[in-house]
């Protein structure tokens, strides 16, 4: 925020330091490696309130020490300003003087925080620079103590742990991820992502900060920045949840715990990758409700859940899902096992990992740690006498020659595969080493999908485009659709939820036989026979029209076609 010049210069100015303390925590400094504040501190030359002091000074605006009469004060006033608005901000308020209210923040040039307390408290706000960790005990002491945040009673989050009873005797921890301010910190971090529907957060460690981002529909939003201070614990307290080597910082781990919001419950997974500037975090939210939808409600056409349903009553055969990471294939593949399960079928799933749970179904892991793969897991679920097999993820030719020898002997499975489209499936499996008279034997249909931004239903609005380069899309001179707009439902986003994309391909007797002849996607599309094949584009183009999303989000993810002129 500031170089050496200026912080030397004004300490001199102000007689904190002499010009040979200056020199000797310069020198200090490139030993150690030490910032010069830090130097000058630890040689005992400042104070931690002289460095404040700076730092307010940089800012342009009064350094604010928060001592013990200035909280006792500031608990008048904290009905201004919620608990969960102070720990996302970190801020505090400190006293009123008649319209204006002033308040204490670890970064007081936040226009975001600035603007929100304007609107909520319809006070001018003048701001105070503190250092983040003072911020924080300031926050416990004026809010914590005296029970929770009246303006947030009915939305909070309980963490379920199971280690939690061990961080006193882990000596390597840093004593501030048990600081309640840390604690809410997070909680509100998780609170707001579950509000939201994010699926992901991401607590980014930069050079200067930490950032964290939500992942809402498909999109990373930014939402809060934390001070460089507080990254370890912020850290350390997110990988403690999930029962994480918290001593560990050089090497990738992952792990697990569940969310509490309300009656619900939701589960993270996450992971954590050592960086340049720290240990990057990635908590996956996985909404348990997602495992109980039908593939009606996923957005799933008529044409194509009918024949979905129908190529899974089949007793034998494999339905691959394909698509990019990230599209619904999972989801997807959870829906068809709940429309298809009953008493009379033995179900058994192979995952990595297990996502949701559904009653009544053999669900089994993956781990490669111990060389339980895919392929051995998948052998041995085979003397389970199963009826319908689920393997996660079709990843090398092992496996596929497994999953389809399997496909060939009385068992329906199902399992997913990365390829752009429908059609591309047999050429993929083809590439992986697996004879074309395998798949001619095995595969019986394939679906593919994308997801895209459902538009939100309360503000969308309607348009009629008239632009030839979009409206020859769909067939016509003039589009009837909505565009996004954006509201307090939304976020202010336009769109809310997502939908999918899908197309569904149903293997014939044409198509096999250009599958022996090893004919790419173009050929087998082109070759396919009516009723066969149901294109993403018809489905795309026809949530279009309804309103469902917009051209901008379809195009964001498929490439469509010009529809072919007429003969003259």
């Amino acid at each position: 925020m500031y170089g050496v010049k200026r912080l030397g210069e004004w300490l001199l100015q102000k007689g904190k330091i002499t010009p040979q303390q200056l020199e000797e925590a310069l020198a200090y400094q490139r030993q150690t490696g030490r910032k010069l504040g830090e130097a000058l501190i630890e040689l005992g030359f400042i104070t931690h309130d002289d460095y404040y002091e700076v730092q307010a000074e940089q800012w342009e605006c009064p350094y604010e020490p928060l001592s013990d009469a200035t909280i006792q004060q500031a608990m008048a006033v904290r009905h201004w300003i919620g608990m969960d608005e102070a720990t996302r901000f970190l801020v505090v308020p400190l006293r009123e003087e008649g319209i204006i209210l002033w308040v204490a923040a670890a970064d007081p040039n936040n226009v975001e925080m600035i603007d929100y307390l304007r609107q909520s408290t319809g006070k001018f706000i003048k701001v105070a620079f503190s250092p983040p960790e003072r911020i924080l005990q300031a926050i416990a002491r004026i809010y914590s103590l005296h029970g929770v945040d009246e303006q947030r009673t009915d939305n909070t989050v309980e963490i379920e742990e199971r280690g939690s009873e061990e961080i006193a005797d882990i000596s390597q921890i840093d004593k501030a991820i048990l600081q309640t301010p840390v604690i809410r910190l997070v909680n509100g971090v998780l609170l707001e992502a579950v509000e939201r529907g994010a699926s992901d957060i991401h607590f980014e460690p930069l050079e200067t900060r930490m950032q964290i981002r939500l992942r809402i529909d498909g999109v990373l939003y930014p939402v809060r920045e934390i001070p460089l201070t507080l990254m370890p614990a912020v850290t350390a307290r997110v990988k403690l949840l999930a029962e994480m080597d918290i001593a560990e910082r050089r090497l990738p781990q992952d792990g697990r715990f569940v969310i509490k919001t309300g009656n619900a419950k939701l589960d993270a997974r996450v992971s954590s990758l050592p960086t340049v500037f720290g240990e990057r975090v990635v908590v996956r939210i996985l909404n348990r409700d997602n495992a109980t939808k039908s593939l009606p409600d996923l957005g799933m056409p008529d044409p194509v859940a009918r024949g979905v349903l129908n190529l899974a009553s089949k007793p034998w055969g494999m339905i691959l899902v394909t698509g990019p990471t990230g599209s619904g294939k999972s989801t997807t593949l959870y829906a068809l096992l709940q429309q298809i399960k009953s008493e009379r079928r033995n179900i058994l799933t192979c995952e990595d990992p297990v996502e949701f749970t559904i009653e009544g179904i053999g669900q089994s892991q993956v781990n490669e740690k111990i060389g339980l793969t895919f392929a051995s897991q998948l052998r041995a679920m085979l003397r389970q006498d199963p009826d319908v097999v689920l393997v996660g993820e079709i990843r090398d030719a092992e496996t596929a020659e497994i999953a389809c020898r399997a496909a060939m002997t009385g068992h329906l499975v199902l399992s997913t595969l990365h390829t752009n489209d429908a059609t591309s499936a047999p050429a993929r499996m083809t590439d992986m080493g697996i004879p074309p008279f395998l798949i001619n034997s095995a595969l019986i249909g394939v679906v593919a999908q994308r997801l895209v931004r459902r538009l939100c239903e309360r503000c969308k609005e309607p348009i009629t485009v008239t632009d030839p380069a979009i409206t020859s899309l769909f067939g016509s001179t003039q589009l009837d659709t909505y565009r996004a707009v954006g509201c307090s439902a939304c976020g202010n986003i336009g769109y809310k939820g997502r939908v999918g994309l899908y197309e569904l391909f149903i293997i014939s007797d044409p198509v096999r036989r250009l599958i022996a002849e090893q004919a790419d996607s173009e050929v087998i599309r082109a070759a396919a026979p009516e009723g066969t094949l149901f294109t993403m584009q018809e489905d795309a183009l026809q949530k279009v029209r309804s309103g469902i999303t917009t051209i901008e989000e379809v195009l964001s993810q498929i490439h469509i076609q010009q529809p072919r002129a007429s003969a003259a």
